[in-house]
């Protein structure tokens, strides 16, 4: 008996005990979840209300009749600049709305969507979506405050879609275990932490823990090198997470496809934005999922008439972050100008076209009179007669490209609004009408050449705009014509943005900075600065509105014993708080640090001014003083203009104000086609268009585009491209 009973008792008793632990862990709150209860529900823009969250977002909706809703977790809230966002998209600051919960999954964009915005009667034109994969793909939530947050938001029925895809998997038990397990681990160390100071200086422990947590603020943390150091920090990876890649549902299963397919019943479009994080983010934090998982992702939301955006590959710097995943007031300025080009370029404020629900476009052609070779004859035309436009293929427009030996006029009529041709270069000639849509009635699109005209082609004819244009005639390609870019080039290639740049070469090295070596003023907190007034042009502050996205990028930095210090073009109050080698650029100084926080002006090393080796900013590249750049062509692409090359676009900034000379040259294999000599203040007018002295031969080409300054001046190089046509917006000749 007593033998079984030591059986019994050496089973059951460490059953006991893990059951204890178990219970003991899932029962722990620290102070986060602590406050995290008592806000469920409560909490949205990261703003606590005195009502629940469905209350509040029902409140804010009403106050305006939203065209735009953004929709996330706690990255739509850091990451997106509103008031930036609607000037983007030339909507007002009323007509935009921000919805973000934090730790919000597929559920809870869900039900916002159907309950709150739709159900209230509202009708946006746009929903966009700013969350990681990884929370795009989960469809239940993982914390009890989370859960609250949906519940508030459904009936008391609830809802089929909701209740069929949030659910627990075995998989999220055992990681809740490790993630408790890991707070509980935490608890004990900020205890550990605190003992000191209360034993030394018998401090409250609620001041204790205010104290120590200011000390060891992420804002205070160099991000650099807490990444290279985490995952020494961190091998337990999965104490950061509640669940692993292997855990997330797949998109199939997630609710991409049921909000998607929401927001096309309600005649809004919607777009996936997957946001980028910090280059320093641990491995085990960043949003990683399974590979082929985003691919089948994105095909699901196109196929539901959504589009999906991966903007990681946006350029961004660890200073532009205030930890590894959210981004400080610099960063979502860069994020939010680069969203608002992707979203003009999906034409994502109109009716998405959508051939599957509306049927192909029925029209009949008919000439007046008839040639053997399809052209137009003088005093003739051809009539489109069109079925009808609905407002699901999108904005209406008119667009054609013809083809006439000399260039005589004719014209483009649609209903009661005609447009003249105008030459493109050689044969071509384009008209482009934006009357008011149709409607639903048949009406003609026609060409007519004049009695006195040449017989006329039509290469490309299309009716819409951007992704929706619908075309009659011809492609894309024959509408407008191939272009060959080269700097700060991002494409969306199947929803995500790859970076195509072709980066400059230079032939020679930067220049010395004009007194250099000048002396170094020693300044409290280890922190000296050089006076650089006269340098305030390449200020951090001056050059924010000068490139794409405003980024902090004065090409001045400091070397140390001949190293280049890094990072440079932080906020200043990093500078000071932060140190490690930091350095900002003001109107009057640039301020710096050792990195090793030693005091520069005293640790007996050489300082020394010098100019960014790399020579970027934003995506344009620095031209400095007596300086040479070189821009190659990628010949593949040059090959693939099928027109040949006839006209070259370079757009640049002048940032000094001085007479200055710089000579432009392209040279077509070896031999130079086109050199021009031209006044530095010329450049600020616009951008420089020329025609090329003849058309280039269709082919592989070495094509080189030559910059040379030949004074002690500034420029920004933002834009070089060849094309086949002139630009859209480059002066009629």
């Amino acid at each position: 008996m007593e033998t079984l009973l030591a059986r019994v008792a050496a089973v059951v008793g460490p059953a006991l005990v893990f059951t204890a632990a178990v219970s003991a862990l899932l029962g722990y709150r620290d102070a986060e979840d602590v406050q995290a209860a008592e806000n469920a529900g409560r909490v949205v823009n990261s703003r606590v209300f005195d009502v629940d969250v469905a209350t509040a977002m029902d409140a804010i909706l009403a106050e305006r009749l939203p065209e735009v809703v953004v929709l996330g977790p706690s990255y739509a809230n850091t990451d997106i600049k509103l008031d930036l966002l609607a000037a983007q998209l030339g909507v007002s600051n009323d007509d935009i709305v921000l919805l973000s919960v934090p730790n919000s999954v597929g559920a809870h964009w869900y039900a916002m969507l159907k309950y709150r915005v739709f159900a209230s009667g509202h009708h946006p034109r746009l929903v966009v979506v700013v969350s990681g994969l990884q929370s795009m793909l989960l469809t239940t939530p993982l914390t009890e405050s989370s859960m609250v947050n949906l519940e508030v938001q459904l009936p008391p029925e609830g809802d089929p879609v909701v209740d069929s895809l949030v659910q627990m998997p075995h998989g999220y038990g055992i990681a809740r275990l490790r993630e408790q397990r890991g707070k509980v681990r935490q608890a004990l160390f900020d205890r550990l932490r605190a003992l000191p100071a209360r034993a030394l200086f018998r401090v409250d422990p609620a001041r204790a823990r205010v104290a120590l947590e200011h000390v060891f603020d992420d804002a205070r943390i160099d991000m650099s090198l807490h990444g290279s150091s985490s995952p020494v920090a961190f091998a337990s990876a999965e104490v950061d997470r509640f669940y692993t890649p292997d855990l997330l549902p797949l998109p199939a299963d997630s609710f991409l496809a049921p909000i998607t397919e929401l927001v096309r019943e309600e005649g809004a479009r919607i777009v996936w934005v997957r946001p980028p994080m910090s280059p320093f983010i641990p491995v085990h934090l960043d949003d990683v999922v399974l590979d082929g998982v985003q691919e089948q992702a994105i095909a699901l939301v196109e196929q539901g008439g959504g589009a999906y955006l991966d903007m990681r590959a946006l350029p961004m710097s660890s200073q532009m972050f205030k930890n590894e995943d959210h981004m400080n007031s610099e960063g979502s300025r860069r994020f939010t100008e680069a969203l608002g080009k992707a979203l003009l370029d999906l034409d994502a404020l109109q009716p998405a076209a959508d051939p599957t629900r509306v049927g192909p476009l029925g029209f009949t052609v008919e000439s007046s009179p008839s040639t053997p070779d399809g052209t137009i004859p003088p005093g003739g035309s051809r009539t489109w007669t069109v079925a009808e436009w609905d407002e699901r293929r999108g904005s209406f427009a008119v667009d054609v490209v013809t083809a006439q030996p000399d260039g005589t006029p004719a014209r483009v009529r649609v209903g009661g609004v005609t447009g003249p041709l105008a030459p493109l270069g050689g044969s071509r000639s384009r008209a482009t009408l934006r009357p008011p849509s149709p409607g639903p009635a048949p009406f003609e699109v026609v060409v007519e050449v004049p009695p006195d005209g040449a017989p006329l082609s039509v290469v490309a004819l299309a009716l819409g705009q951007r992704l929706g244009r619908q075309f009659l005639v011809g492609d894309e390609v024959g509408l407008e014509g191939r272009t060959v870019e080269t700097i700060g080039v991002g494409r969306l290639v199947g929803g995500v943005l790859v970076d195509e740049s072709v980066h400059p070469t230079y032939a020679r090295p930067p220049l010395k900075p004009p007194l250099y070596d000048r002396p170094l003023l020693d300044l409290p907190d280890e922190v000296a600065a050089y006076e650089t007034e006269r340098w305030s042009f390449l200020s951090d502050e001056a050059l924010r509105g000068e490139t794409d996205f405003g980024s902090r990028c004065s090409p001045l930095r400091i070397l140390e014993d001949g190293e280049l210090l890094g990072p440079a073009n932080v906020p200043c109050g990093e500078v000071k708080h932060k140190g490690h080698g930091r350095s900002c650029h003001t109107t009057d100084r640039i301020f710096l640090t050792a990195p090793d926080g030693s005091d520069p002006a005293r640790n007996g090393r050489t300082y020394r001014l010098a100019l960014d080796p790399g020579r970027k900013c934003d995506a344009a590249a620095w031209i400095y003083p007596k300086d040479q750049l070189v821009v190659q062509f990628p010949t593949e692409r040059v090959a693939e203009l099928s027109e040949g090359a006839a006209y070259l676009r370079v757009v640049a900034r002048y940032l000094n104000h001085r007479p200055a000379t710089s000579t432009l040259r392209l040279r077509v294999d070896g031999a130079v086609v086109l050199e021009e000599e031209l006044d530095g203040r010329e450049v600020d007018k616009g951008p420089i268009d020329r025609e090329l002295p003849f058309r280039l031969a269709p082919g592989p080409h070495d094509v080189r585009f030559e910059w040379e300054s030949h004074d002690h001046v500034f420029y920004l190089l933002s834009q070089v491209s060849l094309g086949e046509r002139p630009p859209a917006d480059a002066p009629a000749r």
